[in-house]
């Protein structure tokens, strides 16, 4: 199988057929950087954050490496989330698709330029190599 048709597979898993950031549901690009899959709004808001933070492809369209798999494979977001929203206040309503521009911008700003939500040590950064850990892990693909 083809590593575009393995990523393809991915959003297949719970939590990857919904937008990491809005919640809508379909998404079709991804942070490969980040392990999480996006939908076409957010991915706009993604790659204003610069590569450094969240390099952004297209499921369907770029051209995917077995390293940028294995992230996406890895993570998801079901792991990224529980990382990058770990400390998310539950006074903070998270986001939707409806949500104005400026507001998603900001709370993906928080999220991932900030690190607003991430746990006191920092520690699990996807970006850096981390891998999930102890979080809970999306099941595996089925070939």
């Amino acid at each position: 199988m083809s590593v575009a048709k393995k990523v393809e597979a991915l959003l297949k898993l719970p939590g990857n057929n919904f937008c990491a950031d809005c919640g809508c549901p379909k998404p079709n690009w991804a942070s490969a950087s980040l392990g999480v899959f996006v939908c076409f709004n957010c991915s706009g808001l993604h790659r204003g954050l610069g590569t450094h933070l969240s390099f952004v492809r297209s499921v369907n369209m770029d051209n995917w490496t077995e390293k940028q798999y294995k992230k996406m494979k890895e993570w998801g977001n079901n792991n990224a989330n529980a990382y990058f929203e770990a400390k998310l206040p539950s006074s903070l309503k998270k986001p939707t698709q409806d949500s104005s521009v400026n507001e998603m911008n900001r709370f993906i700003r928080d999220k991932y330029e900030m690190n607003a939500y991430v746990p006191d040590n920092g520690e699990g950064d996807p970006r850096r190599g981390a891998k999930p850990g102890n979080r809970a892990r999306a099941p595996e693909p089925t070939p």
